[in-house]
């Protein structure tokens, strides 16, 4: 077997960790904001992410 195979998981790291978000504003609900990898494909979207409802979570510097 030659060289990496096509769906071999990257092994690239630069922006591993960059996490992009989205806030979802809808009158008469709580908005919302979905983080997800920057280097997610289109199919890993539908796993890698994380849902914040507005009131769900609190400041960083609240807890410390």
């Amino acid at each position: 077997m030659d060289g990496i195979p096509e769906n071999a998981p990257s092994t690239d790291t630069s922006d591993q960790n960059e996490l992009i978000h989205v806030v979802i504003e809808d009158p008469g609900e709580a908005d919302k904001c979905v983080f997800f990898p920057g280097n997610a494909t289109a199919d890993e979207l539908h796993t890698k992410w994380i849902l914040a409802l507005e009131d769900s979570y609190v400041h960083l510097k609240d807890t410390q």
